[in-house]
């Protein structure tokens, strides 16, 4: 079963997104991958990563997202129950302090290995950090979905969302090699 990795298309003006950029090189770090670039739509992109999930059934889920302001790669460890958009999503949409999912669990945790990730990337020296707040926006929605959706279809697979810089924060290259050496970790994780 191959792995999932989705990426955000740009918005709020921009022509890029570094997710995208990201998802572009790692691609040709693994031709089997499958992957998916999202729009910046608060309806949309659920939708289609469910669908993706279903379609693909895959082994592990990695969304990726970028986040302006982070100088390194960051890996969230938890996803909230709350939608409040600082800006609107590329359909205008901006909800404030509205619940993902009633009735689901206020945060579900990121069941990537994060423990052993850490130990990895430390060892060979990568520019990372763990978060435990991914904002309340689309990056959020989406971990936040995609982990109660697993949950709720008793798929047991790990996921988890990794936030980006903005490119001109930290060359792509550099991103991309950090998610690569994540993937191959995960892969080695799961043929154990």
């Amino acid at each position: 079963m191959p792995i999932l990795i989705t990426a955000f298309g740009p918005f709020e003006g921009r022509q890029e997104n570094a997710s995208s950029l990201a998802l572009l090189e790692i691609r040709n770090s693994f031709p089997g991958i499958r992957s998916r670039i999202l729009p910046v739509d608060s309806v949309e992109a659920p939708s289609r990563l469910k669908q993706a999930i279903l379609h693909i059934q895959p082994s592990a889920l990695i969304m990726l997202g970028e986040a302006a302001g982070i100088r390194e790669v960051r890996f969230e460890t938890t996803a909230w129950n709350e939608k409040t958009f600082g800006i609107p999503d590329i359909k205008g949409r901006a909800p404030n302090r509205i619940p993902i999912r009633n009735g689901a669990a206020p945060f579900l945790k990121s069941t990537l290995p994060l423990t052993r990730i850490h130990e990895d990337l430390e060892t060979r020296g990568h520019s990372f950090c763990f978060s435990d707040d991914p904002g309340r926006y689309l990056c959020n929605q989406l971990f936040f979905t995609a982990l109660d959706f697993l949950e709720v279809k008793s798929m047991s697979i790990p996921a988890g969302f990794i936030h980006l810089p903005l490119a001109q924060d930290l060359p792509i290259s550099e991103s991309s090699r950090t998610i690569v050496k994540t993937i191959r970790l995960i892969q080695s994780v799961r043929k154990a």
